[in-house]
This record gives structure tokens, sequence and C-alpha cells, in this order.
């Protein structure tokens, strides 16, 4: 297995977010491999798998919710077509609680065979206490969901730079389910609101996410009723209490739980096993001075930092397509309606909001429909795979193009690396007369 570590001298002085610590080689596929496997998964609406495939383990740095830096692990996975460059899409996962049920850990999975195989690079961070992050998960904390996101499309983006496996067009779409819909929508909002302009960032699509965590989730754990995922409420506030410091957990949680949640957190325990130790109503594992606290006091502390991690009360100005299931017994529907309402009400233009009918399921049985659906939105409204030499993005190598390369050799100036890669036929990082000659035998070839 291939490992390699990239050391900068910068990182000796200081290190910085999306600084790439190392990569290491997970698997590599070709297009019959794959097809083999989405067939099998997908049957007729398998897409057709068209470029051979790597997806590599990354490690870099980011910041934890306290803004220390910390190392976090995700993967990218690209097609292996060295002259063209795609778009990226980052995905952001749905809850995990044990570390190694990520990609990182397990390699490729049916949805970055189908993105990676139809021509995405594909990017799947960790999240900060999963894969080979040991601190507790920040679950549901916007700031840390946000930068984890982003570092690894930084990363990414500068392990291109020095592998020259493959090239982004620099063109950015977030994907995210449940929680991922959640982080997926944190880091749209941090990319506007920090005016983050390294990609050309075109869209997003959160689905089934908590965005009001003070609102409707809040109703929904309060309600008294049995719930089939009980462990969601003490993974949301066992990483509050903590980075918050709000106390110890014995102040919120009855005895028998407080000590269970001093470990099982721990990212060596599965959600199963976790949801076996607790009651069907989850807020019967809280003490009851404390429900009745939380319920009559507006600014109950731990209410205020829920409401500073809502998602819903922003103004979006890039696309963003939001997707809900109204059976969702998990997340409430009306998490996806309250933020587009919102959005629009705020002045935002370019929102839209998908409601799948009830037939479609609940929270896991409506994932598959959201994705697909994303994805052809996707391929319809955003796809853009540039090729080398065609510089003017018309698909055609013709005059056109060689003006524009003359032009860039007459400027002598610095050129944005995408045109440099779209002019430097014999990569040797310098667009000169002999790029000239190259692109024109292409063309007289074609």
């Amino acid at each position: 297995m291939k490992f390699n570590y990239i050391i900068f001298l910068a990182s000796i002085i200081f290190s910085y977010q999306g600084e790439l610590v190392s990569f290491e080689l997970l698997e590599s596929l070709d297009v019959e491999e794959i097809q083999n496997n989405l067939d099998n998964d997908f049957g007729e609406i398998a897409p057709e798998v068209i470029y051979d495939i790597s997806m590599y383990k990354i490690i870099y740095n980011t910041i934890d919710p306290f803004g220390n830096e910390v190392e976090a692990s995700g993967v990218v996975a690209f097609p292996e077509n060295s002259e063209k460059a795609f778009p990226m899409i980052s995905w952001q996962h749905g809850t995990e609680v044990k570390r190694d049920n990520t990609s990182s850990f397990n390699g490729f999975n049916a949805l970055s065979f189908w993105l990676t195989g139809t021509g995405y690079i594909y990017i799947e961070p960790d999240y900060l206490g999963l894969g080979e992050s040991e601190i507790l998960h920040p679950y549901c904390l916007k700031n840390p969901s946000a930068w984890t996101t982003i570092d690894l499309i930084r990363a990414v983006e500068n392990f291109s730079f020095l592998s020259n496996d493959f090239e982004s067009n620099d063109e950015l779409i977030l994907f995210g389910y449940s929680e991922g819909g959640y982080v997926t929508m944190a880091a749209h909002m941090m990319i506007e609101d920090e005016n983050i302009d390294e990609f050309n960032f075109l869209a997003s699509f959160p689905m089934a996410g908590p965005y009001s965590l003070s609102g409707s989730m809040v109703d929904v754990m309060l309600s008294n009723q049995p719930y089939d995922a009980p462990f969601y409420l003490p993974y949301v506030l066992v990483p509050y209490i903590s980075y918050y410091e709000m106390g110890e957990l014995d102040e919120y949680f009855l005895p028998e739980y407080a000590e269970i949640f001093e470990y099982v957190f721990d990212g060596n325990y599965s959600s199963s096993y976790i949801n076996s130790l607790l009651p069907d109503i989850p807020i019967e594992v809280m003490l009851p001075e404390v429900i009745d606290d939380f319920s009559n006091n507006p600014n109950h502390p731990l209410r205020l930092h829920l409401a500073d991690n809502d998602l819903w009360n922003w103004t979006p100005e890039n696309d963003i397509h939001l997707f809900h299931a109204i059976a969702d017994e998990l997340i409430p529907h009306n998490n996806s309606q309250i933020a587009y309402d919102t959005f629009v009400n705020n002045g935002s233009e370019n929102v839209n909001l998908y409601l799948l009918p009830e037939e479609y399921g609940g929270h896991g049985e409506a994932a598959l429909y959201c994705l697909l659906a994303a994805y052809q939105i996707t391929e319809d409204e955003y796809k853009n795979i540039r090729n080398l030499g065609d510089l003017n993005n018309d698909f055609i190598m013709n005059i056109q193009d060689i003006l524009i390369m003359i032009g860039f050799i007459l400027n002598a100036g610095e050129l944005h690396h995408l045109d440099l890669w779209l002019s430097d036929f014999d990569s040797n990082q310098i667009v000169n007369v002999q790029d000239i000659i190259l692109i024109i035998d292409r063309i007289l070839e074609n």
C-alpha cells in the first residue's frame, strides 16, 4: 500500500487550516469492477460507468470547537483521466458514532462508486471524533462541522497540485443527508459568511437535516413519545455540555445514564449498542429538575447554545436545494420547511424545497430517492468537465483556444492554476511555443 507523507517547510513555523499532512492510497478499480458493483446494488437504475477510479485517505489540519488546530481525516476519490478537469462533490455523511465506520477505514461505498465513476471528484470528511480523530465528536455544532468540511476540500486541492494524479475544475457542490444535511448547511453558510473564494462554489443539497435544533428538535425530544433512535439526545447533549463547559454529566442526566455517557461516545461503540442501553423515550435519561428548568426557562444556557447552532435564519446567496421526506420519523420535515420559508422571507431567490410524499418512506427509506434526485439536478444544471486545451470552455479545440494561449505567453503574467493546466500540454508548468505546437497537432489529429 502506498503511503506518502508531505511535510511543508511552513509547517515547521506554523500550521494552517487545510494543510495536507499525509495521504494513503486505499483502493483503485477499473470500469468493469465499478459497473459490476453498481449493477448489483442498483440494477436497471445504475449509471453507466465511464472512468477507472482511485481513492485516497487524507490527513489534514483543521480546528476543534475551541479554535485549536487538530488533525482530521477524510477521503478523496477521483476519475483517472489526465486530460480532464472534474468538478468536486463533497459528501457529508449521516450520523455515525463508531470511529471506524467511515470511508477512510472502509474505502469505496455505493455513492463514491457512482459519483466518481461518472465524472466527479468525490470528497468525504470523517468529521472530528471519527476516523483518525479521537476527540469527542462535536455533533451538531455548526462551526467545527463547517470547518472540518471546508478544510478537507482545501487539503484535496493541495493534494491535487502536489500529486498531479487528477485535476479539479475548481467547481464545488455540497451533498449531505441527516447529520450530513446539517453539516452541508453549516459549510454553505460558512463559505458565504467568510467570503471563501478558493473554489467556485455552485450549490448545496442539504437533505433531512436538523436545522432547527432549539425549536423542532427540542419539541421532538420533550414530547414523551418513543423515538426510534434514543441515542440522538445524549449524542447532542454530551458534546454541548463538554465544549460549552456547562458542568458535569451528572448535573443533567440520571446517575445510571451519566455513568454510561462518560464512555459510550468515545468512538468504540455502535449506535445500536447505545440504543440498547437506553429507554425508548429519550427524555427519560434526564434529571426531572433539568427537564423542568429547560422547559420553563427561555434563557436556559443549553437552549441558548442550541439556538446559536440553528441553521435556518440566514440568507443563502448560492443555489441551495433542500430535500426532506414528509414521513421522516427521526428529523421532522418542518426543519427544512422552516429553513426554506425563512430563506425566502429573508430575500434568497435561489432556494428550492423538495418534500418527498409519504409513500417514499421515512428517514432511512427516503435517502436513496433524495440522492438520486440531487444527482440528476447536478447532472442537468451544474456538471462541467473541462478538457485539456479547451480554454474557452466551448467543448472544442480550435483557433480561439490557440489565441488565448498566445495571450498568456505574451502577457507573461501569473496564471490561475486551472488556466495553466488547460494550456500546459507538455506538463512542464510553463506555457510556451511548445504547447502551441502540441495543441495544433491535437487539432489536426481530430
